[in-house]
């Protein structure tokens, strides 16, 4: 792995800036992990997510240096252009398909492969095949968050959501007595300590025992002082209301503008350490820490049993609607309906294994095409319809269409939609996406994970979580149930820039800008440095046990979700209606139009924007 860590490092930081500058040819230099890599991209490991060659045109046209379209002629004609090929426009595809069943379409999109977040890690460890996310996890909450449209899709892709309950081995962590767990940070905490939680189910992420004497020996092993364990403690344990005499209204306001590290400093005068503990606990859902989100969305969490008994907060859905390479099956499915005979069968089940001939993708003989590598740098209407430029290869190309879809990030649409006004262009730039990491490493086993009795590290104190991949098996493919095979790992990093007085918009590009800095070698050594201390005790090798690494890097991450403690709602509904306006044949998709990062959001704005140009 070292000898690795030298060659990616190089191929994936400050050595690419040198062949570009250079004028070599990008293609060739990617080359050099391998043709078959080359022709499957859910098999290229390294640095991935939003890889070198994904957004540098992009970065170009926002630092003001435009492309010269001046000699880029009309090449082919199409009845919908979709700038995107994440979910959001996969399904724009779909329902116009749905609507105009004729239709011709063309999908471009920036990546190497399809999906947009929807990213599927594939490897192959010892012979066997394993599969993880790199990028959107599950279908979340489908009973409570998805509407009509949003579940029609997956009806309509033979998505079955009771087969999960099968799927999902939800008595494995038990069987193995596997547990939640944290690890102190020698950097944060003065001692390297994992600490396993011993009660509580599997998809409860914070502490509710039943048992006083099993929280307190939980508890004493944290190296926190005894006066902050005792105050964490009642916290967690305690019926005390701290909002005595509110009405559930008033209760409402004061956890809605008051961040959850506020409240428990004015509140509970919460013991520093027990903040430091708690700073990243709200990372996995809002890639930022307790400093800036609303204590409204934090009821779980110690501090809050009062005010969650106050407010009947509604019982969360089991998390199990998981997929084995999250929803890049979706994005998947979509592509196999699109293009007929990219791929074989027609199940949830068989979409696991299904093998995919990318070379399919982009034919003239089918009606839907997706061009990958291809970034839109122009999208105007004229007199019969839109045009689009794209730059692919370094060569800038047009083509027409009667409709598009963009279904990009909204902070692009400025700088490739010269029509739209001032006033929505700053609509558009107010959705500022959420940076972060979500990693992919394969391991030969893990037994340092059985020996422990864990599943799941929390990391407080120092860069990544980690966790085994979720048990689920669907058609032929099987997760890792025996601790001495292979297994994938899931890491993730949020890139957040904690307690300086920045709002969330302001940390997210703060965490961007150190995100684009960072080699795949940067990664790793972190990687490397805080897997050895969690998992070394029980016999963790990083040069023996590691088999692979994809680094899915998302500088722009999660959609941004409104938060009333930065955001006035109404002035808040006014910027989203105003930033998806259609502007001529020119509809906007993607879950930014919906302001919320979820896929049945992505969903229901590409269902919306195909209505406006079909309607």
């Amino acid at each position: 792995m070292n000898n690795e860590i030298t060659r990616r490092d190089f191929m994936n930081g400050i050595g690419i800036a040198v062949v570009a500058a250079a004028g070599m040819d990008l293609s060739r230099v990617h080359a050099a992990d391998g043709a078959s890599a080359q022709s499957y991209p859910p098999s290229r490991d390294g640095l991935r997510g939003s890889h070198v060659g994904s957004f540098e045109a992009a970065h170009r046209l926002r630092d003001g240096a435009p492309f010269d379209l001046s000699q880029a002629a009309v090449t082919e004609h199409y009845d919908l252009v979709v700038v995107g090929a994440g979910i959001s426009g996969l399904a724009a595809a779909h329902y116009y398909r749905q609507r105009r069943p004729s239709a011709r379409i063309l999908i471009l999109d920036t990546n190497d492969d399809f999906g947009g977040h929807a990213k599927r890690n594939e490897f192959v460890v010892d012979g066997q095949t394993l599969l993880c996310y790199g990028g959107t996890q599950s279908i979340d909450g489908p009973a409570q968050k998805w509407d009509g449209v949003a579940k029609g899709l997956l009806t309509d892709l033979g998505i079955d959501l009771k087969r999960f309950n099968k799927a999902f081995d939800q008595e494995f962590y038990t069987r193995w007595k596997l547990q939640q767990s944290v690890f102190f940070k020698k950097e944060t905490f003065g001692v390297d300590r994992l600490v396993r939680r011993p009660f509580g189910t599997w998809q409860e992420f914070d502490e509710n025992p039943h048992d006083a004497q099993a929280l307190h020996a939980y508890l004493d092993q944290f190296p926190l002082e005894a006066k902050a364990r005792e105050q964490l403690f009642e916290m967690i344990w305690s019926d005390r209301d701290v909002l005595p005499g509110k009405t559930p209204e008033q209760r409402r306001a004061v956890l809605e503008h008051t961040s959850y590290r506020d409240f428990l400093k004015q509140y509970w005068q919460a013991d520093e350490q027990i903040l430091k503990y708690l700073q990243t606990r709200t990372h996995g859902l809002w890639a930022v820490g307790i400093d800036a989100v609303p204590a409204s969305e934090t009821l779980g969490m110690p501090g809050l049993k009062a005010q969650r008994a106050a407010l009947e907060a509604e019982p969360e859905e089991p998390y199990i609607y998981h997929f084995p390479d999250g929803n890049a099956s979706i994005a998947r499915m979509l592509v196999r309906k699109l293009i007929p005979g990219i791929a074989p069968g027609d199940t949830m089940e068989d979409i696991v294994l299904a093998p995919f001939d990318y070379a399919q993708l982009d034919r003239p003989e089918h009606a839907v095409r997706i061009r990958l590598g291809s970034t839109a740098v122009d999208v105007r209407n004229v007199a019969k319809g839109v045009q689009i430029a794209y730059v692919n290869g370094g060569k800038v190309t047009r083509v027409a269409a009667a409709d598009c879809v963009l279904a990009c990030y909204q902070a692009m649409i400025p700088y490739i939609a010269p029509e739209a006004s001032a006033e929505q262009r700053a609509a558009l730039h107010d959705n500022v996406r959420a940076p972060l990491v979500y990693v992919s490493l394969a391991v030969r086993n893990w037994q340092p994970w059985h020996k422990l009795g864990v599943f799941y590290i929390d990391n407080p104190g120092g860069t990544y979580t980690a966790t085994l991949d979720y048990p689920v098996s669907l058609d032929g493919y099987r997760f890792s149930a025996d601790p001495t095979k292979p297994a994938c790992l899931h890491l993730e990093h949020m890139p957040a820039a904690p307690n300086k007085g920045l709002n969330m918009r302001q940390q997210f590009r703060a965490g961007r800008a150190r995100l684009y800095t960072m080699s795949f070698g940067d990664f790793e050594r972190e990687i490397r440095d805080e897997l050895g201390r969690m998992l070394g005790p029980a016999g963790f090798d990083f040069d023996r046990d590691v088999a692979a690494i994809t680094v899915n890097r998302w500088p722009h991450g999660y959609a941004y979700s409104p938060t009333p403690l930065y955001d006035e709602p109404a002035h808040q509904a006014h910027i989203a209606k105003l930033a998806r306006r259609r502007i001529g044949r020119i509809a906007i998709a993607n879950s930014d139009s919906g302001w919320d990062a979820y896929t049945n959001v992505a969903i229901d704005q590409a269902h919306r924007a195909v209505l406006e140009l079909t309607t």
